[in-house]
């Protein structure tokens, strides 16, 4: 039984490590610059890993530390799935992603170097697409995928404990 969980922990962990390395390849060697959203997405990605690698130390003998990866993959679910809802348009989005810069212009020349020079840092326009799937679709569908698998996992211990 321990034997499960520690290759289930260690394949999360291993998930959770990939998707937070291939955000900064993205952000770095692509320069596609992160919204509000990516970045917040990107933390709870970080809070996922250290909460797996918690886990794996401690093989889930601490409750709280156990249920903290699902918990934060549930958020980190509706989290993305809002971000796409809002690229898509079918969400109004409630934060402010855009900055303001550029309003304090006195000519038309400055305004139009003010928008030539400034990152598109807005949650409505996705940096990337393939195929029409964006990063935070990529997002959505990896902790939606890895909170199913992690929930099974948990029901396959629990049952199997309840049943010896």
């Amino acid at each position: 039984m321990i034997v499960m969980q520690k290759r289930f922990l260690i394949l999360s962990a291993f998930i959770s490590l990939i998707i937070i390395i291939l955000s900064f390849i993205f952000e770095y060697y692509y320069k596609l610059i992160p919204c509000k959203l990516c970045l917040i997405q990107r933390y709870m990605w970080f809070f996922v890993f250290i909460f797996f690698v918690l886990a794996l130390l401690n093989i889930t003998k601490n409750k709280i530390i156990a249920l903290m990866p699902k918990v934060i993959l549930f958020v980190l679910s509706l989290t993305a799935l809002y971000h796409s809802g809002i690229e898509v348009g079918f969400i109004k989005n409630l934060f402010s992603c855009n900055t303001t810069s550029g309003l304090d212009a006195t000519n038309i020349e400055e305004l139009s170097n003010i928008i030539m020079n400034t990152e598109n840092k807005d949650c409505a326009f996705p940096k990337f697409s393939f195929y029409g799937i964006t990063l935070s679709n990529l997002s959505f569908a990896g902790s939606f995928l890895l909170l199913l698998f992690n929930l099974q996992v948990t029901r396959k211990i629990l049952f199997n404990k309840y049943e010896s």
